[in-house]
């Protein structure tokens, strides 16, 4: 990663809880990610849905963590079936305007930029090697994984993700908002999700990479109020097992 990646992300923290009311918004740095996160599902008109969703993935996640062969059907169901994916278009459609709500400066929004695409590459890499392309439930997965990992330093497993992967397809899945959105407004909720879960994770190389802990706590802080955005519960009750996510 660009070393000057590091200088960008302590000012974007800073400039989000402390700058001028235009430029930080935000609010104050413990509420970075929820605040942003909720914007851009208020401005798409998803906030309910990912409440309502909130609510089926966790009675969805409860029966098939108790019921082994309930699990695998999901597994099968995602897989061959999956009720989250989209045709996407060509072009990204929420990474400018996300770095734009970082920064106005034209170096740093470049750099964003760079990061939030590279970001995305990563992401879809591994999407396409687990078979979930362009698939919602997978981009909402990969931000409660890395948020997850960033915020206790536990990677969770690839059988739980997938797992939490089947859940989440069949959580949006049985809800009548999402699947009245069109395929572009899918893609703007995988945006997001992508978007919320890179910009953490950045932070998180770095802090590692340098053996910064006041940075690596500033993200932490971050990627914790990003899970309870995602998932609807404060992060201290949420646990990852061998074979998927369970509320505490």
């Amino acid at each position: 990663m660009n070393p000057s990646i590091r200088a960008i992300l302590i000012t974007v923290f800073i400039t989000a809880g402390f700058g001028s009311p235009a430029s930080a918004q935000f609010g104050a740095p413990s509420s970075l990610s929820f605040s942003n996160m909720n914007a851009y599902l208020s401005i798409q008109k998803n906030a309910a849905m990912v409440r309502e969703t909130q609510t089926r993935l966790d009675s969805i996640n409860r029966r098939n963590n108790s019921d082994r062969s309930a699990q695998t059907t999901a597994r099968a169901q995602a897989q061959t079936a999956p009720q989250t994916s989209f045709s996407s278009s060509p072009q990204r459609l929420l990474v400018t305007q996300f770095s734009q709500s970082l920064s106005n400066d034209p170096t740093i929004l470049s750099q964003l930029n760079e990061t939030f695409i590279g970001g995305f590459t990563a992401f879809e890499q591994e999407a396409q090697r687990l078979g979930r392309p362009n698939n919602v439930a997978m981009a909402f997965t990969y931000l409660v994984g890395v948020c997850y990992m960033v915020h206790y330093g536990e990677e969770p497993s690839e059988t739980a993700l997938m797992n939490l992967q089947a859940n989440v397809d069949a959580a949006f899945g049985s809800s009548a908002t999402f699947k009245a959105l069109n395929s572009q407004e899918r893609q703007k909720l995988y945006e997001t999700f992508v978007l919320m879960a890179t910009l953490p994770l950045a932070g998180y190389v770095v802090a590692t990479e340098e053996k910064d802990q006041e940075l690596l706590e500033t993200y932490r802080s971050i990627a914790g109020v990003s899970l309870e955005t995602a998932l609807g519960v404060r992060p201290d009750r949420l646990r990852f097992t061998a074979t998927g996510l369970e509320l505490r």
